[in-house]
């Protein structure tokens, strides 16, 4: 059920994203017939018109934070960093970096940011309402 939620909230934050970028570049949700455009313009908007996404990264995501939350002084090998880092560390640290990447825009990168940040949010959430605790803290 987790899981599938913070898929969920993945998919919603992405589709806001583009609706917003949709709006920032046409004025408005829908396209009139006497729209006109910079090619700039109807290139940004076939990407987002003409990109699909594909995958479960907002789930993951989700995932991802809820592990940190619940095992925070879990001691987790970083590919390309010799020494183990902490959960609690490595989160924050890489929704900073989503957050960076998906603001940026960069050219090139298909990659679903908002999505991650969704998952990210939606599993923070969830784990805060569940009031879910880490192991040891269930009475056993």
């Amino acid at each position: 059920m987790f899981y599938f939620i913070c898929g969920l909230g993945g998919i919603a934050l992405q589709l806001l994203v583009q609706g917003i970028e949709v709006y920032q570049l046409t004025g408005g949700f829908t396209v009139a017939d006497n729209f006109s455009a910079s090619s700039e313009v109807i290139q940004k908007l076939q990407g987002i018109y003409g990109s699909s996404m594909v995958g479960a990264s907002g789930a993951i995501f989700g995932l991802l934070i809820a592990f940190g939350m619940l095992y925070p002084n879990a001691e987790l090998m970083i590919m390309f960093i010799p020494v183990p880092v902490k959960a609690k560390y490595i989160m924050p640290v890489y929704v900073v970096l989503e957050l960076m990447l998906g603001l940026g825009q960069f050219n090139g990168d298909n990659v679903a940011h908002f999505a991650h940040l969704g998952g990210a949010l939606i599993g923070f959430i969830l784990i805060k309402a569940w009031r879910l605790q880490g192991p040891g803290k269930y009475g056993y």
